[in-house]
């Protein structure tokens, strides 16, 4: 199992719907709209690395209002 964090930045007055959306995948634990640099951190966690980049390539930078992402693996 993968855990990792996940922050996105989204276009203007778009984050609550971002992480409505991103509320509906199975694989995220948490997604929080937050103040700072990023507009929305989101835990998740995938079976493999692979799984992960999957995740976050095909799902999540595919929403609309999503801009920049950056992604924390956990280690331990």
């Amino acid at each position: 199992m993968v855990e990792a964090y996940v922050t996105i930045q989204t276009g203007a007055g778009t984050a609550r719907d971002v992480v409505e959306q991103l509320r509906t995948l199975d694989n995220v634990v948490k997604a929080s709209i937050v103040a700072g640099e990023f507009d929305i951190v989101v835990e998740v966690e995938a079976d493999s690395e692979r799984d992960l980049l999957g995740l976050i390539s095909d799902d999540i930078q595919q929403f609309e209002g999503v801009g920049r992402t950056s992604t924390c693996i956990v280690l331990g």
